[in-house]
């Protein structure tokens, strides 16, 4: 069952990972270009149905040049694959990392972390995979 999940999350990856692609509805005419805001800037929340209770957020997370992420953690896995730029992860227990575009990495469940933008920022597209309906985003005091 974990390896259809993760099959799954693969194909979304490749199928969400060209930059600057616009957010289309069947309602919304949008430019060329799109360009979301800092943040983490949900695209979509939707139950894993080959996997009873859990669940898929993916999101298209923006860190500005030089910012700070604040400490946090998620309640299950998170992978991510760097599209532009570059970031510091930062995660308790383990040495700075630094992912640049076109690298991919995968945080384990409560792990905390605070990712630090390079001189450029970063953007990447993140998968979180974890107990349906659980929160997304537990900060760290």
């Amino acid at each position: 069952m974990k390896s259809y999940a993760i099959a799954l999350i693969t194909l979304l990856a490749v199928s969400c990972a060209a930059p600057n692609q616009p957010k289309r509805s069947e309602t919304q005419v949008v430019d060329s270009e799109f360009s979301p805001p800092p943040g983490s800037n949900q695209m979509l929340r939707a139950p894993i149905t080959i996997a009873d209770g859990l669940e898929v957020i993916i999101s298209d997370v923006v860190i500005p040049p030089n910012a700070t992420v604040p400490r946090h953690y998620h309640p299950g896995e998170e992978f991510l694959y760097v599209l532009e730029g570059a970031a510091v992860h930062v995660e308790e227990g383990k040495p700075d990392r630094i992912l640049k575009a076109g690298d991919a990495y995968v945080i384990p469940p409560r792990a905390e972390h605070a990712p630090r933008g390079g001189a450029e920022g970063a953007r990447a597209v993140v998968f979180r995979v974890h107990v349906e309906g659980a929160e997304e985003r537990i900060l760290v005091e």
